[in-house]
C-alpha cells in the first residue's frame, strides 16, 4: 500500500486541473476554488494501485477541501500542510545564497548585511580569504541546513526569526533587497506560490516588487515596527503601467492601479488559508470591494475580507494602516512548528 503522503501528491496532481481558478473568467461563475497552499506537487509519483485503500478521515478532508466555495474563506486555525511531523513544502526553495562582492565592499559590510559571524561566513567559503575579498566574488552567506527548520518566535514587532531562509529570485517579481527577505518555510512558500501564479496567469505584466521580510535572525530591521519574525512582506500593487524603475516602491495614480489584477493576488494569499492581516489603504480597499461586489462576492464575505465597508470592521483581514497606498503588508499566522509565537 502507498504511503499517505504519495497518495496525496498523486491526488493533488490529478485534481489540480479541475480545482484551478482563472482570474480572467468572473468568479461568480466558478463552481470550486481550492487552497493551492496544501497541493503537493511532485514527479516522482507512482500510478496508484487499484487494490490500494484510502483512510476513510484522510478522503474526507479532500472532500471537504475540493467543496469549499469560491466565496467561502478558509478555517481561521492554520492549516499547512504536516507529514510525519515535518511541513510539505511543494515550491521553489534555496538551498544555498550566494553575494557577488561589489566595490570597496569589506568582510564586516558582508557580515552586517547578512548578520553572520566571521567564522561562519569563512566556514561557508574555506577556499576564499574573506579578509581579503575582491570585487566581483561570488560568496556563500546562507546553506540550507536540513536538520534545522525555521521558526517564528514572539509578536511580529518585538520576536526574532530562527534558522530564516531567503526568498529564491523568481521571473515575476523582483526582490528589492535579498539579504532582507529571509523568513520562515511558510512565508515564503506562500509568496512563491502565489507570485509564481500571478506570472503564470499574467505573463505579460510587469515584474512585482517584493519589498522586506526580515533579516536572517529576524529583530529590528529599519523602517518598520514589524518585520522581525519573518512573518511579513511588502508586495507592491500591480499596475497597468511599468515603473520608473524597480528600485523602490513608487506612486501609483488611481488611473494605474490594477484593480483586477490586485483583487486575484489578494484573494490567492487569503485562499491559501494562513494570512493573519493584510494592508492596504483606504481608497484601494473601495475600488477593490467594489470590485468584489461586480464578481458576484456576497455581502457576507466582503465584509469579513475588507475593512472598508464592513459592519465588523475589527474582525476584517484586510485593513487600512498609514503608509500602504504604494504597496501592500502581508502577515502570517503563527503555525504549530514555531514556538512562542504570537499571533495580534
Amino acid at each position: 500500500m502507498f504511503s499517505k503522503k504519495r497518495i496525496l501528491v498523486l491526488l493533488s496532481l490529478i485534481t489540480l486541473p479541475l480545482i484551478s481558478v482563472a482570474p480572467s473568467e468572473p468568479l461568480a461563475q466558478s463552481t470550486v476554488a481550492v487552497s493551492p497552499s496544501i497541493r503537493v506537487a511532485a514527479t516522482w509519483a507512482a500510478p496508484l494501485a487499484s487494490t490500494s485503500l484510502l483512510d476513510p478521515t484522510f478522503l474526507a478532508q479532500l472532500n471537504l477541501l475540493a467543496s469549499r466555495g469560491v466565496w467561502e474563506l478558509p478555517p481561521e486555525e492554520p492549516s499547512w500542510p504536516m507529514m510525519d511531523e515535518e511541513p510539505l513544502v511543494s515550491t521553489r526553495q534555496m538551498d544555498v545564497m550566494y553575494h557577488t562582492v561589489k566595490k570597496y565592499q569589506t568582510k564586516v559590510k558582508v557580515r552586517a548585511m547578512y548578520k553572520i559571524g566571521y567564522k561562519t561566513l569563512q566556514q561557508l567559503n574555506p577556499d576564499i580569504d574573506i579578509n581579503n575579498l575582491q570585487e566581483g566574488q561570488e560568496i556563500v552567506v546562507w546553506r540550507r541546513n536540513p536538520n534545522r527548520l525555521s521558526e517564528s518566535r514572539g509578536k511580529a514587532n518585538r520576536g526574532r526569526l530562527r534558522f530564516g531562509e531567503p526568498l529564491p529570485p523568481g521571473e515575476g517579481y523582483i526582490r528589492l533587497f535579498p539579504h532582507r527577505t529571509f523568513g520562515t518555510y511558510y512565508t515564503v512558500s506562500e509568496i512563491v506560490r502565489v507570485l509564481d501564479r500571478y506570472h503564470a496567469l499574467y505573463p505579460d505584466a510587469s515584474p512585482l516588487i517584493v519589498g522586506d521580510i526580515s533579516f536572517r535572525g529576524g529583530r529590528r530591521i529599519r523602517p518598520h515596527r514589524s518585520h522581525r519574525t519573518g512573518r511579513d512582506v511588502d508586495i507592491t500593487y500591480p499596475r497597468h503601467n511599468e515603473p520608473p524603475a524597480y528600485n523602490r516602491f513608487h506612486h501609483i495614480r488611481r488611473k494605474d492601479f490594477d484593480v483586477e489584477r490586485t483583487f486575484w493576488l489578494l484573494k490567492d494569499f487569503i485562499d491559501g488559508g494562513n494570512v493573519e492581516y493584510i494592508f492596504v489603504n483606504r481608497r484601494w480597499q473601495r475600488k477593490l470591494r467594489k470590485y468584489g461586489q461586480e464578481q458576484g462576492a456576497p455581502d457576507e464575505w466582503l465584509s469579513a475580507v475588507f475593512q472598508s465597508g464592513s459592519m465588523r470592521p475589527g474582525k476584517a483581514i484586510i485593513r487600512h494602516a498609514k503608509g500602504h497606498d504604494k504597496h501592500f503588508h502581508i502577515r502570517f499566522k503563527c503555525q504549530n512548528t514555531d514556538r512562542r509565537c504570537i499571533d495580534y
